[in-house]
């Protein structure tokens, strides 16, 4: 009897050990086959694939390299073209030069002397989407349209951008909370444009939580360990946990490294005690309303919902923190099929095109009006007429009016116009080609009005340049912006006519250098 229990229990043992051997066995099978493939793909179909991406962009985006230039990567950016302006009062508190180490943009669109005392200051803090980023006019950012719409109005109102390409919350809380920014500016409202990758602290030495995408540490933990001792298994097994936790619109899973933290979990207590309690704190310390935007892009209403649904919950257990989530208002009423080419700056470029920066701008001051209005006041009686031609952009970098002179209804600016080849610098690298070159085809360069403005003449005159053409961008008034649509303006003798009515937005120059240091031209608008 004891043999045969004893028989009994080598045999299971011996069965479990061939199991496990074959369990192994399998699983290193897998390991190994997943790598294979993995190198397969990489040194043959993916390159395939790359090059296959890489004509089909360059074929969207006309990118030719050889015949675009270097300016058209940065061309849509408004890097060094918006300054920061900030002229506190004489005797207020300035911050050291150590506090502006890495202190974001502050841009203000007016001059001073539009304003007075009783002006309502708006602050808007944000990344990116605020700094405006591949924005080729600064004047279509949402907190400056909101601005000139609210001053056209008659409201009192300066709204300020404060940003930095890509701040998170933390950062953005640190700029009201340990500089002087809240003394200099004196904000009656603060409004953060929230995204949802404001939660990623990309200081973090946790890459659990900086991949934890869209489920909760301890899963992230468990397939952590496991990729570490199977790379390629984890791999999939994590791609599987993701899609099993969110799908995009179309149902397919996002990839877990390639998306921005979800609020759930350890990113979600973090968010809470580390932005959210603070910044409430804040507001009733020192008695300024402060509100969090959403700011959704076109990427489908499932995604964009569960990104900011968890906002409604740490919002709702704040008493000086409100939410205004865009999210239904932007699917709901917004999102169609005519504004679907301004939604992004470009197919490959997700930053907010002019579409939805038009939306942005509307839905901000919808719930300023609504709950905000003893703030904003009642707007002035008589409102200003339509504005006088004014430029206070250029594109690319570094090109910009130099001086500026108004004569009896007439706008003059003499500006600097860059030869073809001089060498220029951009992000400290020197290029030859420094012109933007898209949508024309042709170089130029871009100047933007600060308002937009019905033209019915310009001249540009200079003698060091040649072939000299105009074209301009306009408010496309069935849609309520600009389309980016370029039109020519028609030659007449020594002057460029437009007998249209359109509010135009954006000039595009394109002109021939004499020679190498560039031509010195006299712009005059009407």
């Amino acid at each position: 009897m004891k043999k045969n229990t004893k028989h009994r229990k080598s045999k299971a043992l011996r069965n479990a050990l061939i199991v496990l051997a074959a369990i192994v066995l399998t699983v290193a099978a897998v390991e190994l086959l997943l790598g294979a493939q993995r190198r397969q793909r990489n040194d043959a179909s993916s390159i395939a694939l790359y090059e296959a991406q890489k004509e089909e962009n360059d074929e969207i985006l006309k990118m030719d390299m050889e015949k675009a230039g270097y300016a058209d990567l940065f061309a849509s950016t408004v890097f060094g073209n918006i300054v920061s302006d900030l002229t506190p009062p004489e005797g207020q508190k300035r911050m050291t030069a150590a506090e502006y180490a890495g202190y974001p943009l502050i841009a203000g669109m007016q001059d001073e002397s539009e304003y007075d005392e009783n002006t309502v200051n708006i602050v808007v803090i944000g990344d990116s989407f605020v700094w405006g980023q591949s924005s080729l006019n600064r004047n279509e950012i949402f907190w400056r349209l909101l601005e000139t719409n609210l001053r056209a109005q008659g409201y009192n109102v300066r709204v300020y951008g404060v940003a930095m390409i890509g701040a998170n919350a933390y950062d953005e809380l640190k700029w009201l909370t340990e500089s002087s920014l809240v003394e200099d500016l004196r904000p009656d409202l603060i409004v953060f444009g929230y995204l949802y990758n404001d939660p990623d602290d990309s200081s973090t030495e946790d890459e659990i939580l900086r991949g934890a995408s869209y489920v909760d540490g301890a899963k992230n933990k468990l397939v952590a360990a496991i990729s570490k001792l199977l790379p390629n298994i984890g791999e999939r097994l994590a791609n599987f946990v993701t899609a099993k936790t969110m799908y995009t619109a179309d149902g397919t899973y996002v990839r877990l490294n390639s998306v921005p933290p979800i609020l759930k979990g350890e990113i979600l207590e973090k968010f809470r005690t580390g932005f959210i309690e603070p910044l409430d704190a804040f507001s009733a310390r020192t008695q300024i309303p402060v509100a969090l935007m959403t700011l959704p892009i076109y990427q489908g209403k499932l995604i964009q919902k569960a990104l900011y649904e968890p906002l409604h919950t740490l919002c709702g257990a704040c008493g000086h923190v409100a939410l205004y989530d865009s999210v239904d208002a932007f699917y709901g009423s917004f999102v169609s099929a005519k504004h679907k080419a301004n939604y992004s700056v470009n197919s490959a470029d997700f930053h907010p095109g002019s579409a939805t920066n038009y939306f942005y701008a509307s839905y901000f001051e919808e719930f300023l009006k609504r709950d905000y209005s003893a703030l904003l006041g009642s707007p002035a009686e008589t409102v200003a007429d339509a504005p006088e031609p004014a430029i206070n952009d250029a594109t690319p970098k570094g090109v910009s009016p130099v001086l500026t002179r108004r004569e009896a209804g007439e706008c003059v600016y003499e500006l600097d116009y860059p030869s073809k080849t001089a060498a220029h610098d951009v992000f400290g690298t020197p290029f030859r080609r420094y012109y933007l070159t898209l949508p024309l085809e042709k170089d130029f360069i871009a100047l933007s009005l600060a308002e937009p403005t019905d033209l019915s003449r310009i001249e540009v005159t200079g003698d060091g340049a040649d072939d000299i053409e105009v074209y301009y961008m306009r408010i496309n008034e069935a849609l309520g912006y600009d389309d980016h649509t370029v039109l020519p303006f028609v030659r007449q003798g020594g002057a460029w006519i437009d007998e249209t009515e359109d509010r135009v937005t954006t000039l595009f120059i394109h002109a021939d250098c004499k020679n190498d240091g560039g031509a010195r031209l006299t712009l005059r608008m009407k």
